[in-house]
């Protein structure tokens, strides 16, 4: 049975890739200078940008969040690394977009891509089952307190794909298998022929397999 799922989500993941016109990736950039660290440190406001008509990213420092806008409201790709940046995201995107976030799916467990978690308690925090239990050893380790957990911790896991329907709008949340974490998320918008690749493309670099 597993063997027929391998083959079925492979199967997706060539076509997914096969079809793409346009590929909107959390690419990773090159690091900054001491004083742009600093800077950012000081100042959590990143910039948004339209990528095509219904997709937006979110880019603070060297990384990125993805937007897929539907007519029901956002889902949003990954939170980035703290809760105020994420908040200055939230407040980007209701003054630019003016849509309430409904969803948000993670794909990296790391601090950098999971502390922003906290600003999304009012909505649907989706990341696969791997994901969830990294996250929350992650936290252990680190002695993160039980309020902090429960806000960073997905309130939805999935096995191997999940889907949902917002606003006219399929998205495909899918795990081909480990990456640069054992528990990363591919989104994939077909009618839009978008794919979201958080932490699997590095720009400018090989990709950093680790956990």
């Amino acid at each position: 049975m597993k063997g027929k799922g391998d083959a079925m989500l492979k199967s997706t993941l060539a076509a997914l890739l096969s079809s793409l016109v346009c590929v909107a990736l959390f690419a990773r950039q090159p690091p900054r200078s001491p004083a742009g660290q600093a800077a950012a440190a000081v100042n959590p406001t990143g910039e948004l940008r339209q990528i095509v008509p219904g997709h937006y990213v979110y880019s603070f420092t060297t990384y990125n969040s993805g937007i897929i806008v539907t007519s029901e409201g956002l889902v949003v790709l990954d939170a980035l690394n703290s809760e105020a940046t994420a908040r200055a995201q939230r407040e980007a995107m209701a003054s630019t977009i003016r849509q309430p976030v409904r969803a948000l799916v993670s794909s990296t467990f790391h601090d950098n891509y999971s502390k922003g978690n906290v600003a999304y308690a009012d909505v649907l925090k989706i990341g696969h089952e791997n994901y969830r239990t990294d996250l929350l050893e992650l936290m252990r380790r680190g002695n993160v307190s039980a309020g902090e957990q429960r806000a960073r911790l997905p309130n939805q896991t999935f096995r191997d794909r999940m889907t949902l329907y917002l606003g006219g709008k399929e998205i495909q949340i899918l795990h081909v298998g480990r990456a640069h974490t054992r528990g990363d998320s591919i989104v994939f918008v077909p009618q839009d022929r978008i794919v979201y690749l958080s932490e699997l493309y590095f720009a400018n670099q090989f990709l950093f397999i680790n956990d």
